[in-house]
């Protein structure tokens, strides 16, 4: 959905090219090869084949995917497809609108034309997917003034799940730097970091970015439930920082519950360690509503799940009431990152759409014609489903990461994936891993046969798709075998 958003018609175009390119054998294609691809003329293929190379060379100077004949050369090891992507949407006329109307609010489209070299008319034409998307969210981007409007929560959100998706907030990091002479992470005082065992620094960071930068706009969070919700002693710092801006305290306030909220109240949990629970579980005891509906719909699916461990019961039942709660305070169209992986995620589970029957099901006379709401559910579902089944789970070993953001970035998908144990190692260690991650192979130990080297938070996907064939190899191993002993 992403790429429906922020690409046009000939960023697609060439993204569709390039994952072709690094799908055949290496080599060198003659141009003619591609118009098959395309579906284009010689020229404009060529065109885009121009386009495609003068691009990967701002990735990496020394690729050159065209040769002085005029060949495409495709090498044994070139930028992934998902770091092209990203550079295209990064590069996009509907991101950069987006990242201009927060960093840049004094814009307005003709100067945007002016920069860029494109008309009004073409640019609006590029921005209308966007526009579109917005609307469902009841978000207005006045695309003129380059303002956007709406309830102030939901911009926040809109604003991160973009700038998270698209370069894990690298350009509002950057602009801080640039422009404010300090870092994004300087909002943030050590007694905030008690609470994130098991959270991105980074995501509380960009809050604050976000928080910092509507404000000075005088766009102000006014969320009275959130306000109402317990929260710990946190975000001092950040508050002397809107205090110094001339933001009234009223709105210091609620600028840091919404952002203690999106911390605390907004995530799914998934370690019982993590310090974060002491609070919610504190809070959800007086959700009365919430915790109702939550039990409700565990009672009427739990045969299905056979959840058995009463830790992994409490949590489940935690992550429901979470669903809920947000729910009964945000409604359904509240922007989640989930907006643009969706498909995907149905994809990778062959149990998503028998399980979103039951969940509809188990949602009678709590809600109805909810999709979302029903989404959301069932992925919760089909995670506790396969954290309690007996079947066993593919072991990963994870090795040489110097990279502290990196590796935290890559534990959370990890541990998002259902089918995965994992575990930290050292390039001596003897303990026999399905599979190892690292960033180099010179790091792997010498018994190692399966591995995946990480190029960063592009590559994250690919990973994710390979440790899954190896998860489904291993279980079909596993099966034939049983059906050989019985």
């Amino acid at each position: 959905m992403l790429e429906e958003i922020l690409l046009d018609e000939p960023a697609k175009a060439k993204s569709k090219i390039y994952k072709h390119i690094l799908e055949i054998d290496p080599g060198e294609y003659p141009i003619h090869y591609f118009e098959k691809v395309t579906g284009y003329s010689h020229i404009k293929t060529a065109n885009l084949l121009q386009g495609i190379n003068k691009e990967l060379k701002e990735i990496e100077p020394t690729t050159a995917l065209l040769n002085a004949k005029d060949k495409v050369v495709v090498a044994k090891q070139m930028p992934s497809h998902q770091q092209y992507q990203q550079f295209l949407f990064a590069n996009g006329v509907p991101y950069r609108v987006l990242l201009a109307s927060l960093l840049y609010p004094e814009q307005d489209l003709r100067d945007f034309g002016e920069q860029t070299g494109l008309s009004q008319s073409s640019l609006m034409r590029r921005l209308k997917p966007l526009v579109e998307y917005l609307k469902t969210k009841d978000i207005r981007l006045n695309c003129l003034q380059m303002e956007i409007t709406g309830r102030e929560s939901f911009i926040r959100l809109m604003y991160f799940n973009f700038f998270w998706s698209v370069d894990f907030g690298t350009r509002l990091y950057e602009y801080f730097d640039e422009v404010w002479g300090r870092s994004l992470d300087s909002f943030m005082a050590p007694e905030d970091l008690v609470y994130l065992k098991y959270v991105e620094k980074r995501e509380f960071s960009m809050y604050h970015g976000l928080s910092f930068l509507r404000t000075r706009q005088e766009y102000y969070v006014d969320e009275p439930q959130i306000n109402r919700l317990n929260y710990p002693g946190t975000n001092y710092q950040f508050k002397e920082a809107l205090e110094a801006e001339g933001v009234p305290e009223t709105y210091r306030e609620r600028e840091a519950n919404f952002i203690n909220y999106m911390i605390f109240y907004w995530p799914q949990y998934f370690a019982y360690d993590d310090p974060r629970l002491t609070i919610v579980k504190r809070q959800y005891r007086t959700l009365t509503k919430s915790k109702e509906q939550a039990q409700l719909v565990a009672s009427r699916i739990q045969e299905k799940l056979a959840i058995t461990n009463k830790a992994q019961q409490e949590l489940f039942l935690l992550n429901l009431q979470t669903i809920f709660a947000r729910w009964h305070l945000l409604g359904s169209k509240v922007p989640r990152n989930l907006d643009f992986i969706m498909e995907r995620l149905k994809g990778h589970d062959p149990e998503f759409n028998q399980f979103f029957e039951q969940v509809n099901q188990a949602l009678a006379g709590i809600a109805t014609d909810e999709v979302e709401l029903v989404n959301v559910l069932t992925i919760t579902c089909l995670n506790a489903y396969h954290s309690g089944t007996t079947a066993e789970k593919l072991k990963v070993g994870i090795v040489g990461f110097p990279n502290h953001f990196l590796l935290y970035a890559m534990i959370n998908r990890i541990d998002s994936l259902p089918f995965v144990e994992f575990s930290l190692m050292n390039t001596a260690s003897e303990e026999t891993f399905d599979a190892v991650i690292t960033c180099s192979t010179e790091l792997l130990p010498a018994n190692v046969k399966a591995y995946w080297v990480v190029e960063g938070v592009a590559s994250f996907d690919a990973m994710e798709n390979y440790l899954f064939q190896l998860y489904k190899e291993k279980s079909n191993r596993i099966s034939t075998a049983l059906v050989e002993v019985m």
